[in-house]
């Protein structure tokens, strides 16, 4: 069986299982003056296509969910790396949402960062998202 590690950890994963890790962060319940605030990591296999092309096929499914849509795409870098970004509006719970998603092909795995705020916090939103980014260092050179 495969050898998997994480920080806190290392453990034997049967063979023939998808790495699906997700990483979930917060801003704490009115701990600061900011707006609410999620960044959310997740792993999907990678496709033969170009990153953006395979980002792409995943934006055209955004409509499709009630309230929400696509304000805009780009291809952009992250780090090194090819990745495609874009921007989305929506509603969940009731609150207008603002998101900006980006893809990044890393060897066969799709990365998919997402900081989600409300829509009246676009701004700081974009801002957590430039500083997330930029701040991305990937462990092997691809």
């Amino acid at each position: 069986m495969p050898i998997y590690e994480t920080d806190e950890l290392t453990f034997e994963v049967p063979e023939g299982y998808i790495d699906r890790t997700m990483n979930i962060f917060v801003t704490p319940p009115s701990a600061t003056k900011r707006a609410p605030l999620s960044i959310v990591i997740t792993r999907d296999a990678r496709t033969a296509e170009p990153v953006g092309e395979q980002a792409g096929k995943i934006m055209k499914d955004v409509p499709k969910v009630p309230g929400f849509k696509v304000l805009g795409q780009r291809d952009r870098a992250v780090g090194s790396l090819p990745a495609r970004e874009a921007r989305i509006h929506g509603e969940t719970s009731g609150v207008p949402t603002y998101a900006r998603q980006t893809y990044v092909g890393y060897y066969d795995t799709l990365i998919s960062i997402i900081v989600t705020a409300p829509r009246a916090s676009s701004a700081q939103c974009d801002a957590v998202t430039e500083r997330l980014l930029g701040s991305m260092r990937f462990k092997k050179s691809v």
